[in-house]
């Protein structure tokens, strides 16, 4: 994977914020969820799959932060296009608490559409993925709402690229979220 964007926020350490960034870190969220038993291959009774990448539905167990899920059927699944302040391996990033209850509020406990794009895992063994519920596309409210930067690793978001930055454009100029409540937020390309 090639990375063509990254998200990275630098606010006042008087606000207690601090840096976040690319999304393929292994942040000790682990890529596993502490357990040591494989669930991975397993598949829910409320899980449909897409032969290509993985299930296309799915009931979410628990949310990792603002970008990262965990479905009931043991698969992560990362967002695609966004990238949200970090929240895990003891950091806490600015804006990055509201981002993970914003995305526990939408998605934790209800059953998910997946969608994917070009390729299907990170380095991580994490599924790519839109993902949405009740027909809202969680990754465009996350940035619609201030809640993350957008990062685009082609070519995964190659067709959406262009409509998610003017998401995120109109909620920096808006104010939205982190863009007004952190002292600077900067995502660079």
């Amino acid at each position: 994977m090639v990375a063509v964007g990254s998200c990275l926020s630098v606010c006042a350490a008087a606000t207690g914020c601090l840096d976040f960034g690319g999304p393929l870190v292994a942040d000790d969220d682990d890529p596993g969820d502490g357990d040591d038993d494989d669930t991975s291959a397993e598949t829910s009774s409320n899980t449909t799959s897409d032969h290509r990448c993985g299930p296309t539905s799915g009931v979410v167990d628990r949310v990792i932060d603002g970008d990262t899920i965990l479905l009931e059927s043991g698969d992560r699944v990362r967002y695609i296009l966004v990238d949200t302040p970090e929240i895990t391996a003891g950091k806490n990033e600015c804006w990055g608490t509201e981002a993970s209850a914003y995305n526990q509020q939408l998605v934790e406990g209800h059953t998910i559409s997946i969608e994917y794009d070009q390729e299907c895992e990170d380095q991580y063994g994490r599924l790519l993925a839109y993902v949405s519920v009740d027909g809202m596309e969680v990754n465009r409210a996350l940035l619609e709402g201030g809640f993350a930067c957008i990062l685009h690793i082609s070519p995964n978001g190659d067709a959406k690229f262009t409509a998610y930055q003017n998401l995120e454009n109109a909620a920096k100029q808006a104010g939205t979220g982190m863009w007004s409540a952190c002292a600077k937020v900067t995502c660079e390309w």
